[in-house]
């Protein structure tokens, strides 16, 4: 039986797969009394319920298992069919009643088969039919045309309706399939969303504190300073407590806008935090990432690293969902007056204007907010880079 959709409720033919195992079980059971009670002692007994007994064994694993096997080995999924016909045509031969099992066969065929396949197993299933039916009933020649049409009018009948009962089929799981996406998108964007706005509140607390509290601090370590170099002696004391009380606030002020920092770059560097995450992903994913650092690392302030950690996390992402490459080149350029991010990839590339995704946007953004740029370019590859100001702190 397959997966329940995702909004609760199983799929209809969910609900009436277990009806129909019934019906298919029962008629097993009913071609098995007519046998009974009219061949009761009959020398081939044996062989007719050790034929039953391995149809329903047979049919067993169509009631937990709708395509599953299908995908997974389709040469497989036709000798299983085959058999089941072997086995049917052996009853059949046995118990002419047991016909009547081929009407189970058609639904086996189109709800788990790909149509084509269906069809044809459903043609091959009907011809043989027609031929034991035949060849049991002694069908004379002037009947033979008249049974031959209206078996392939019901060939036809049972094409048309399977074809669209599959497509119904198909149809619905696509859907699903979409539902189901769209709820991991969904799910993926509320929380890319709360994390950015808890980095864009964290961004925000530590641009207060240091274009406050740091400021001020400063400005009264200045003015205490040159109020201790030209005041008195007795007033030198307090000057000299303010001043320490000032520029322990100013430290704290620091260390508070730098704790605002995201988690990964709590206790590590920006350069530490990149390569730990470009090592992880490249694990992970199975794809190889070259760090490489050039330049002298240097303090950028909480907000440069806080970007320049994201692009580098959005970007292997992106290579992960789209790209399908085999190797990243990450490299961190630290420079007088600007630090540079470039992020090049040897996957299969894009067009930017087929993905402005929410991922390349928040990038954008991010880097724009800081007075940056940040450029793509992809053909044989991706290729982003990222330009960021250094400001002296």
């Amino acid at each position: 039986m397959t997966k329940k959709s995702e909004i609760g409720n199983p799929h209809v033919w969910d609900r009436w797969d277990w009806i129909f195992h019934a019906i298919s079980y029962g008629v097993l059971i009913l071609q098995a009394v007519i046998f009974v009670v009219n061949d009761l002692g009959h020398t081939s007994f044996q062989w007719f319920f050790g034929l039953t007994s391995m149809i329903a064994v047979w049919y067993f694993p169509l009631i937990f298992n709708r395509n599953a096997l299908w995908i997974k080995n389709p040469p497989r999924t036709l000798a299983y069919q085959i058999v089941g016909w072997i086995l049917l045509g052996g009853l059949i031969f046995l118990n002419p009643t047991a016909m009547m099992l081929g009407a189970m066969y058609y639904p086996i065929l189109f709800t788990r088969m790909p149509i084509r396949w269906a069809i044809s197993s459903a043609s091959v299933l009907t011809l043989g039919l027609l031929v034991a039916f035949i060849a049991i009933f002694n069908i004379d020649s002037e009947s033979l045309p008249t049974i031959v049409t209206v078996t392939g009018l019901i060939l036809g009948g049972a094409i048309t309706i399977g074809t669209f009962i599959n497509s119904l089929i198909v149809q619905s799981s696509d859907r699903q399939r979409l539902i189901n996406e769209l709820s991991q998108t969904r799910a993926s964007l509320l929380k890319v969303e709360r994390e950015a706005g808890i980095l864009a509140e964290r961004q925000r607390l530590a641009r207060e504190i240091h274009d406050t509290l740091a400021q001020d601090f400063t400005s009264i370590i200045v003015h205490l300073t040159a109020a201790k170099l030209g005041g008195s002696e007795s007033a030198t004391p307090h000057i000299q407590q303010a001043e320490q009380t000032a520029r322990d606030g100013l430290d704290e002020a620091r260390r508070i806008v730098w704790a605002m920092r995201p988690e990964q770059l709590e206790h590590s560097t920006l350069v530490e935090s990149i390569e730990e995450f470009a090592a992880r992903w490249s694990a992970e994913n199975s794809v190889r990432v070259n760090t490489a650092i050039t330049g002298a690392p240097k303090p950028l302030g909480p907000e440069r690293d806080a970007a320049l950690l994201r692009v580098t996390q959005e970007a292997l992402n992106n290579v992960k969902k789209h790209a399908s490459a085999r190797r990243v080149d990450i490299t961190l350029s630290y420079m007088a007056d600007l630090v540079a991010l470039d992020i090049v990839d040897d996957g299969i590339g894009f067009e930017e204007k087929n993905h402005r995704g929410f991922g390349l946007k928040t990038m954008r953004e991010r880097v724009e907010e800081l007075l940056g740029t940040l450029t793509i370019e992809s053909g044989d590859g991706t290729a982003i880079a990222v330009s960021l100001p250094v400001e002296d702190e």
